[in-house]
């Protein structure tokens, strides 16, 4: 059975430091079907490069590292040269992948592709949007 991509934006890897709880639990939860996590090279540069600053999102950005890290058996990381947006849409739309955002302006793209979002529904929930 070919699992279904599940792709992580930076903002939504951010989550688990600011609002403490386990995306990766409750995404397991959320997506009934068999799936397989995903992330753009470039969204790991982008939380290297918050995770150089003094602070909450420093420190957020750090933990979504380690995260990223331990569930390496889990998580495919996607070499890529694009903008981390367009990649998203390009490669959701192409893979009939999940993507995982907080971005308002993102997950409108991704509707109008046609593309399956989800998102924080509230300070302890992950839903689809």
């Amino acid at each position: 059975m070919v699992s279904r991509p599940v792709v992580l934006d930076t903002n939504f890897l951010l989550v688990p430091f600011q609002f403490k709880i386990d995306i990766l639990k409750e995404l397991d939860f959320l997506v009934d079907v068999s799936h397989r996590f995903v992330v753009s090279s470039r969204t790991v540069e982008e939380l290297k490069t918050i995770g150089r600053a003094i602070g909450k999102d420093g420190m957020a950005a750090r933990l979504a590292l380690k995260m990223l890290e331990a569930n390496r058996e889990r998580i495919d990381i996607i070499e890529s040269d694009s903008e981390v947006d367009d990649w998203i849409v390009a490669y959701a739309s192409g893979n009939k992948a999940i993507v995982c955002t907080n971005d308002s302006e993102l997950r409108r793209r991704l509707k109008r592709a046609g593309v399956k979002v989800a998102a924080m529904k509230s300070r302890s929930k992950v839903g689809f949007v």
